[in-house]
């Protein structure tokens, strides 16, 4: 048997391009098929469906709001790097961010379910390799960490438990997985029937966030200045 690969390509009806070989005078095209994705739905219960339905619907309100403070997060720790901040510019720096995140986020997080707020508790850990509670540690001190450990053990949480892909997470963990390859909205539309509802981020956070923050830093530093200055005279 023969086989003659040629450099050449032949128009498809849809007018996009198909490579073929020739083996033993006989023309053979080639194409690449996308992995078949066998849905949940298949081998589930209806409880389990339901479960899922659930999940993916709770995932799809609080991944995104996870990946904005994942992301804010290791924005802010190159900040405090690559100018060098003192522990005390470090805590002005974080106190006018905690500032900004409530007031643009605060009505927004009030309108996650309790579910999908544990969930994206545990989405941020995924993301930045710290547990809530270490963040809360490192930005808002031990007492704010210990309250706030205190409040998710009455809700049956657990803040400093670590993201566990191959255990407890691993339902979390394939979702991100559609997340990451482009398929979550499929898979939602596939479940619900319409797409995704879109996440809303206040337009001062659609910059880089440590621009908004720097701005504050400024006005509050001048302020300062200004009333050291009235004071001398």
């Amino acid at each position: 048997m023969v086989i003659a690969t040629l450099s050449s390509h032949a128009q498809s009806n849809k007018g996009t391009l198909m490579e073929y070989v020739v083996i033993d005078g006989d023309t053979v095209y080639v194409d690449v098929l996308p992995p078949a994705r066998i849905h949940p739905r298949d081998y589930m219960s209806r409880n389990e469906w339901i479960k899922y339905y659930q999940r993916v619907h709770n995932f799809s309100k609080a991944y995104p709001y996870a990946l904005f403070v994942a992301n804010t997060i290791k924005e802010t720790d190159s900040v405090f790097i690559a100018r060098n901040y003192t522990k005390r510019e470090q805590d002005r720096y974080t106190e006018i961010m905690k500032e900004e995140l409530l007031k643009g986020f605060e009505p927004i997080m009030r309108k996650l379910s309790l579910k999908q707020g544990m969930m994206m508790i545990r989405l941020i850990d995924r993301e930045t390799g710290k547990t809530p509670y270490e963040i809360l540690q490192q930005y808002l001190g031990n007492i704010n960490a210990g309250f706030w450990q205190g409040v998710a053990k009455m809700l049956k949480g657990d803040i400093k438990r670590k993201y566990d892909p191959l255990g407890e997470d691993q339902d979390l963990e394939k979702l991100v997985r559609y997340w990451n390859d482009g398929e979550f909205d499929d898979l939602y539309i596939y479940i619900f029937g319409k797409p995704r509802p879109e996440i809303i981020v206040p337009k001062q956070f659609q910059q880089p966030f440590y621009m908004s923050v720097d701005t504050k830093v400024s006005r509050k530093e001048a302020r300062k200045e200004a009333k050291q200055k009235k004071k001398k005279k």
